[in-house]
């Protein structure tokens, strides 16, 4: 009975391993795994993430925009007059000559008024196109995270999977057994990770993949060592949240600059032109007649002198704006210096789970279930070495404005 129960569990493992190595399904209802590199799932998250998009239709309202501001604001008025109809005859023989007149008036802006506005669109057009190169970078930095995760729980089943299958391929004992059992519950619990992680990668990908992604990669990326200095300047020069900062001061700028310029005066050029008919009055014919008119109103902007609340509010956002870019530089300063303290940590980690890796690895019996299972735990101790590693990288990237692919 007891030789029973060992086979079955053999077989159980066996049947584990292979049903998910070859056929990579997920759970009824689930759907199929699809094997999928880092760069083809950010490629796709940059494509059909929503957030993504709707920065990218941002900033396609943004150069809609400043093609309107770019136009001069004028307005034409046609007026046409006919009579004056008098409701009674002031005197006999009285002819009334019903004139008609026919007038233009143009509404024309005070001068710099129409330059500002498109200096403002342009600068919104450069605000617009930072806002969405932040958020697309901090869509795929999160969704890169992600990515990792997913891999680690894929190379942790792998790992319990490959220690179950030789385990199950050593003579039967009771410590095989046992070894057996427990390889095949956490590699039971690997898949679970798996898919949990795997479901969590499709939300950053929209309705772009439609089967469960499945992970590649081996997570041994290179050591690395930096210079905070230059990693401070870089961050200080490139990264997405100050650029935004920048271009919404530059944009405040103009807006202030729009502002002022809508204080200019306005004038209103007009222009009319009157014909009478033929008429008779006490005894006289008078000819047809015909005469233009001109004039230039300019309305008095009094009320733009009475306050300046439009101003200290555009001047008020920018000094706000770069008050916020202020602090934010100081910030950059300490989240890089913070990033490489947690970098060089997870380094020494990587380094010690490799050694340790390679220790086991000479001197553990792997005939024996003690060498296997000793070589499996130091192999899942460097793969959450090697995550851990590839995520402080990922970050100091992140805080130093660089925003590289990992070659996981």
């Amino acid at each position: 009975m007891r030789k029973s129960l060992m086979r079955f569990a053999a077989l159980l493992g066996a049947s584990l391993i292979s049903s998910f190595s070859l056929a990579q399904s997920a759970p009824s209802g689930l759907g199929e795994y699809a094997p999928i590199s880092l760069t083809q799932y950010l490629q796709t998250v940059k494509e059909n993430n929503a957030i993504i998009g709707n920065k990218r239709l941002g900033k396609e309202t943004a150069a809609a925009i400043k093609q309107s501001l770019s136009l001069y604001q004028t307005r034409p008025t046609v007026s046409y007059t006919k009579g004056t109809f008098y409701q009674s005859v002031p005197y006999s023989p009285y002819s009334n000559p019903t004139s008609s007149t026919y007038g233009l008036n143009v509404f024309m802006e005070g001068w710099n008024k129409r330059s500002t506005r498109s200096d403002f669109g342009e600068a919104e057009i450069g605000r617009s196109e930072a806002d969405y190169q932040a958020t697309e970078s901090e869509v795929q930095v999160a969704a890169t995270l992600g990515y990792i995760d997913a891999l680690r729980n894929r190379l942790l089943f792998n790992s319990y999977a490959s220690a179950a299958k030789k385990v199950s391929g050593l003579p039967q004992s009771s410590q095989t057994k046992d070894s057996t059992q427990f390889l095949i519950y956490h590699e039971n619990v690997s898949a679970k990770d798996l898919q949990f992680t795997a479901l969590s990668l499709l939300n950053y990908s929209g309705d772009g993949i439609k089967k469960l992604p499945l992970p590649i990669g081996k997570l041994n990326l290179e050591p690395q060592n930096f210079n905070p200095e230059e990693l401070i300047n870089q961050a200080l020069a490139t990264r997405p949240d100050i650029v935004v900062l920048q271009a919404a001061i530059n944009s405040s700028e103009k807006s202030i600059a729009m502002a002022s310029a809508n204080r200019n005066w306005d004038v209103q050029p007009y222009v009319s032109y009157t014909t009478t008919p033929q008429y008779s009055s006490s005894g006289y014919t008078y000819l047809p007649q015909s005469g233009f008119s001109a004039g230039l109103s300019i309305p008095i902007p009094v009320n733009n002198f009475l306050h300046n609340a439009d101003i200290v509010q555009a001047a008020n956002q920018k000094l706000a704006l770069e008050m916020q870019l202020r602090d934010l530089k100081t910030q950059v300063r300490v989240q890089v210096m913070q990033s490489l303290l947690q970098y060089e940590s997870a380094k020494q980690i990587l380094l010690q789970a490799n050694n340790g890796l390679a220790d086991t690895s000479k001197l553990a019996n792997q005939g024996t279930t003690k060498g296997i299972m000793d070589v499996r735990d130091k192999e899942g101790a460097l793969i959450d070495a090697q995550t851990n590693h590839a995520k402080a990288l990922v970050n100091v990237w992140r805080q130093s404005g660089n925003y590289t692919v990992p070659k996981i």
